[in-house]
């Protein structure tokens, strides 16, 4: 707890007047008793309240000296930050591309100014984004379509989709329950200009599309720059004999000039290179609706798009299979900021002396990169802005800014030098303004500065925060000094890694002195220095859907804590292992006329008892690691199931995870794991009676399947066991 702050002195008015009024009748005896109206009374009153005033300021450090003590443990105020944000740049009509949108271009939300980050070339392009959305078992049913007719319609094993589009602004861009985790890019022209596609073609080709992206839940600046960008890949469609065979289509990736965005981490723009042969920037004329997006193929173009309005397709991927999710996503986009642009703002002139002191016009200074110059034989010499002048030589060129009263110090001719007598002394750039006020909605970006163009602001401008008061800067003191974000214990490591504000996760365990060596087969335990954590992704409880960290969700937890990680130690981040298993159970009901319902229950409490998350698993905790899976137990919790009024039989099947074979648990009551496993119950086989249960097809000795495969209920339905289906485009009746 904080310690309290004592006051120096806690004498207050009425105690200062007793204490004189004692000292009066001590040292002048010949005064009477002090009245009200008395002119020595009068003395006293002033005199108390003068030393009260005293005793006030005093109590209170003054601001000067907490600056001080803030700049001596190294917490300076944080200045304002900027409001940032993406706007999309769309030419208006006509045939001809226009110029070039600079950087530092500047833009008017009412009296706030922003400016441009980077640079634009709009193009006259429109963007549909679509998916592969999943079809399972149920929504086929529900279209009276079987896995059977599509085998014979399509002559492969299916793995039902339908197009999907999705809107900007009214639905969520997100790949979660497409088929294949891409987000497929229609680009397409506006419709007054369908007769003029070619020459669009040849004007496109070779340029940089912008494409402004904006996460749901965007990560702090700071934190996204702290760990690696997440691996986006952007490919583009091309047929190499789009006539002939319309069906056979090639990815090509695409050129990633610049994202700041940083792989959809933050608001941001990715710029990309189109090719320079427009011959690429075509699709195929011949591909029929019916077979659109079977395969590699793109899904089918939305409908309101007219014949001939399409140019090309783009599909957008993680290279680690993380599902994607945005909140925007829009062509000729280019990133904003919440700041204004000085440029060759006159300052004044050198006088001579030492330390002179020269104040910018604007308010709400950026301190970080002020350009002064200065005139030196006729023309404008720039100097080197420092953070202090000690150390500087007489005759180093330098100056430092105060962006708090926003002024620019020179030196004093000892430790840097001083502008020369009559010096004009100018402000090449710098950035002005920030601070909360810049965050403002969707629409309230409506102007552009020098250009026709029709700006689209669809995302909110966010992250401005107002510069930080010394009331602020001191609440975190405490937790600098506590060094929370340090990792010491194993404990230390699971909290923080359950906390990361990079990835959501539901489950992190960290094992002192476990080394994982090239693959957990070679684990070594019990190392000095070595830490290893486990994590687990949210999920619910399914059959064969147990919660898998991605490439992408290791790697980042791993950057997150390695930077929280003290010197000497050795720090792995781990998915464990699973063990697949299935079950077979024989049991009794009460009433057989909810004979279904009771299977149904008995086979989400068997899930759920196995389950590694919480609120679930073994006493709601999620099941341990290494810890054994008896066969009695889940008889028990098959028998607590409302409805059950015997288990009479259960067996257990497990996965050789070398051999791929299955295996029935018939020598032991007892499945062992070790200490990086968990299991995973890929499938429940009921029935009532008294007999011996029948295995789960597919989940039994006999059956091969490939470790992570669904039982058929969950997961990419339509998939085959090993993993070879197709996608097929599965087309509704009524549109």
């Amino acid at each position: 707890m904080p310690l309290p702050i004592p006051d120096l002195d806690d004498r207050r008015f009425d105690d200062l007047v007793a204490e004189l009024q004692q000292r009066l009748q001590r040292h002048v005896p010949d005064l009477t008793q002090l009245a009200p109206g008395d002119p020595a009374y009068a003395l006293v009153d002033l005199f108390a309240w003068l030393t009260e005033t005293i005793i006030y300021r005093a109590n209170r450090i003054p601001e000067r000296q907490r600056l001080a003590f803030l700049n001596l443990l190294q917490i300076p105020l944080r200045p304002a930050r900027p409001a940032r944000g993406v706007v999309c740049l769309d030419p208006l009509a006509g045939s001809a591309l226009p110029p070039l949108v600079h950087a530092e271009t500047p833009l008017q939300a009412g009296r706030l100014s922003f400016t441009t980050v980077g640079e634009v070339q709009p193009l006259p392009l429109e963007l549909r984004l679509l998916v592969k959305h999943a079809l399972d078992a149920a929504a086929l049913a529900a279209e009276g379509i079987s896995l059977n007719q599509l085998r014979e319609q399509y002559g492969v094993e299916p793995a039902a989709f339908r197009p999907l589009s999705l809107l900007p602004g009214r639905d969520r861009l997100t790949t979660v329950g497409s088929l294949d985790g891409a987000l497929y890019l229609a680009c397409a022209l506006p419709r007054a200009l369908v007769g003029h596609a070619e020459r669009v073609r040849r004007q496109i080709a070779g340029a940089i599309l912008n494409l402004a992206l904006a996460p749901n839940d965007e990560i702090d600046g700071e934190l996204a720059a702290s760990v690696s960008p997440r691996r986006l890949a952007w490919d583009l469609a091309w047929w190499p004999a789009p006539d002939e065979k319309p069906g056979e289509v090639t990815w090509l990736p695409l050129e990633n000039v610049v994202d700041t965005s940083r792989g959809g981490r933050q608001t941001g723009v990715v710029r990309l290179r189109l090719p320079r042969s427009a011959d690429f920037l075509r699709i195929s004329e011949a591909v029929d609706p019916q077979y659109a997006g079977l395969g590699e193929t793109p899904p089918e173009p939305p409908a309101d798009l007219v014949a001939g309005q399409m140019l090309f397709w783009l599909r957008l991927s993680s290279r680690d299979g993380d599902p994607l999710e945005f909140a925007t996503l829009g062509v000729n986009g280019v990133e904003v900021l919440g700041q204004g642009v000085a440029r060759d703002r006159m300052l004044g002139a050198g006088n001579g002396r030492p330390e002179q002191v020269l104040h910018l016009p604007d308010a709400g200074v950026d301190h970080r990169e002020v350009r002064v110059e200065v005139e030196e034989g006729g023309r404008f010499v720039a100097w080197q802005q420092v953070d202090h002048l000690a150390g500087q030589g007489p005759e180093s060129p330098v100056y430092t800014v105060d962006g708090e009263t926003g002024s620019v110090r020179f030196g004093d001719g000892v430790r840097g030098r001083r502008p020369p007598v009559g010096a004009r002394i100018r402000a090449a750039w710098y950035r002005f303004g920030g601070g909360s006020a810049g965050n403002l909605p969707a629409g309230s970006i409506r102007a552009i500065d020098g250009h026709r163009l029709k700006v689209r602001h669809e995302w909110p401008t966010r992250g401005g925060v107002d510069g930080e008061t010394i009331d602020e800067a001191e609440r975190r003191i405490p937790a600098f000094l506590a060094h929370r974000e340090r990792a010491v214990t194993a404990e230390d490591f699971a909290l923080l890694a359950r906390d990361n504000p990079l990835r959501p996760l539901a489950r992190a365990d960290a094992v002192a002195g476990f080394f994982p060596g090239a693959n957990l087969v070679s684990v070594r335990r019990n190392l000095p220095g070595v830490v290893s954590v486990f994590v687990l992704p949210p999920g619910e409880p399914a059959l064969g859907g147990a919660p898998r960290p991605t490439a992408g969700t290791l790697r980042e937890v791993f950057e997150y804590l390695s930077a929280r990680t003290l010197l000497g130690s050795e720090l792995y981040v781990l998915s464990p292992q699973y063990q697949p298993i299935s079950l077979a159970v024989s049991l009794e009901v009460i009433d057989p006329s909810s004979e279904q319902q009771v299977f149904r229950a008995v086979e989400q409490a068997l899930v759920a008892y196995l389950w590694p998350l919480p609120p679930h698993g073994l006493r709601g905790a999620g099941w341990p690691r290494g810890r054994s899976v008896e066969i009695n137990e889940l008889r028990t919790q098959a028998g607590r199931v409302d409805g059950v009024e015997a288990v009479n039989g259960l067996r257990l099947f497990y996965q050789d995870l070398t051999t791929l074979a299955w295996l029935e648990l018939s020598d032991r009551q007892a499945l062992p794991l070790t200490d990086y496993q968990l299991p995973e119950l890929m499938a429940v086989a009921l029935q009532a009676g008294e007999g011996q249960p029948a295995p789960p097809r597919g989940f039994a000795p006999g059956s091969l399947v490939l470790p992570g495969a669904a039982s058929g209920s969950t997961g990419s339905t339509g998939s085959s066991p090993t993993g070879r289906a197709v996608p097929v485009p599965v087309i509704p009746d009524v549109c």
